[in-house]
């Protein structure tokens, strides 16, 4: 059975994941060097005072920094558990094994993502849930003689 459609809707995913592991490593590069990060601290100060924000209170340098390799070591697991699951979704489907399986697989990782709290990358989580429930629910075309 051909899955064109549920690959490239992985596929899209894995690139969002992938974007967001990008996202996350450079979080933690940005917490390795102290310059950039006090940049970084800095611009969001000025941004807040442009904005008037006074229900929001940014943390201390350090709390800030240290969120920052929390954050970045958080969004880099999943960006790369996902792309993983991806990558193996894909090679299954591609070999038509236990497609059921893969079905499942997808819809867990795209709620894992929604539900542990990483917003930005709901499109992607959105994107392999509708391929696992294409995957699981998909009927193979019947031969007529």
């Amino acid at each position: 059975m051909s899955r064109r459609f549920e690959k490239i809707l992985i596929i899209l995913g894995m690139a969002v994941f992938i974007f967001f592991g990008v996202q996350g490593a450079s979080m933690l590069i940005v917490h390795n060097d102290e310059g950039r990060a006090m940049e970084l601290y800095e611009s969001y100060e000025s941004e807040l005072a442009e904005n008037s924000e006074d229900d929001f209170e940014l943390p201390e340098f350090n709390v800030f920094r240290d969120n920052l390799q929390s954050g970045g070591i958080m969004i880099l697991i999943l960006s790369i558990t996902t792309v993983v699951t991806g990558g193996l979704s894909i090679y299954f489907l591609k070999k038509d094994i236990k497609p059921k399986m893969v079905g499942i697989l997808l819809l867990v990782s795209g709620a894992l993502v929604a539900i542990l709290g990483f917003a930005p990358a709901m499109l992607g989580s959105l994107l392999y849930m509708v391929s696992g429930g294409l995957v699981l629910f998909k009927k193979p075309k019947q031969l007529t003689v």
